[in-house]
């Protein structure tokens, strides 16, 4: 029955990101056009570092408004590692953005498809013969689909997504159907929100908050606070109310191109098993006009 507490957990969770405020992209696809330009963002994580199968993701993304037709569009790729399973995802993203005198509105669906593949060769059985050693790998594959709404002023913004609305369930061919009835794609929903506060001249204040829940799962809430200095440099601090303190930053080393950190230190007693997470993306962003480029974006 091992085996069964495993294949139970490993389509629950998606990938957890500690610099949302600086890739809303990643968890609503409504935010697809916003940034004004054709915009990318290149992400690797490490979690629980030193821990044996500790989960790995790297995700590439990309998304840009179409023309002035207030249409916007996206693609996106990711991969996770979690010990001898692993998942593949890309999707594409079409939004549609509402514009206010001081305020936008956007639409975004994203769909595509999740694919998990379990390695049986790295499974350990307590029982020799237990029915389930079979080796080799294991394939599964189901559709996916996001709903995001996302609105935003020049220092405000609140989104709210539900991803993988159909909740498919995997189907491991090799395995007996009364074995996989718990291996489900489970339902996302996630709530932020961020204002930022000018102090001075060069000195900015942006509070944010994240909230996820998924059934089956405590409530996870981040609560950050970054502040931005001289329009280059941002610093940060989350409080993740589940496992961790988290700390961040962002450099825009030109007006097109940025790069950000963060380290996770886990405070619960799961921490003594690891030496904490890191997170680090690359992102770009190209004016759609060659003739100018993109300031920094605060939001």
């Amino acid at each position: 029955m091992i085996i069964i507490a495993g294949l139970d957990l490993y389509a629950q969770q998606d990938a957890l990101y500690s610099q949302y405020m600086f890739n809303p992209f990643a968890i609503n696809p409504a935010y697809a056009g916003s940034r004004n330009s054709y915009s990318a963002v290149l992400l690797h994580r490490s979690q629980w570092v030193g821990m044996p199968g500790a989960p790995t993701t790297q995700s590439f993304a990309f998304h840009a408004p179409a023309a002035k037709t207030g249409l916007a569009w996206g693609i996106n790729f990711a991969h996770d590692q979690l010990g001898p399973s692993r998942n593949i995802i890309a999707a594409v993203t079409g939004a549609y953005i509402l514009k206010f005198d001081k305020s936008k509105l956007s639409f975004g669906l994203r769909g595509g498809v999740y694919n998990t593949i379990l390695d049986r060769d790295k499974l350990n059985f307590k029982e020799d013969n237990d029915q389930l050693d079979i080796g080799g790998k294991a394939s599964a594959m189901v559709p996916s689909f996001d709903f995001g709404v996302y609105y935003y002023m020049q220092k405000f913004y609140v989104g709210l997504s539900a991803n993988h609305l159909t909740s498919h369930n995997f189907k491991f061919r090799d395995y007996p159907d009364s074995l996989i009835t718990n291996i489900r794609l489970r339902r996302h929903f996630m709530l932020n929100t961020g204002y930022v506060f000018e102090m001075k001249k060069n000195f900015l204040l942006k509070p944010s908050i994240l909230i996820k829940a998924v059934p089956g799962a405590p409530v996870n809430v981040d609560l950050n606070v970054s502040a931005m200095f001289y329009k280059r440099f941002w610093v940060g601090i989350s409080l993740r109310n589940t496992s961790s303190l988290v700390m961040l930053t962002e450099v825009n080393i030109t007006d097109f191109m940025r790069i950000g950190y963060a380290y996770d230190l886990n405070y619960n007693k799961f921490g003594a098993y690891n030496k904490g997470s890191h997170e680090v993306f690359l992102g770009f962003d190209f004016n759609i006009k060659n003739t100018q480029t993109v300031s920094p974006r605060y939001l």
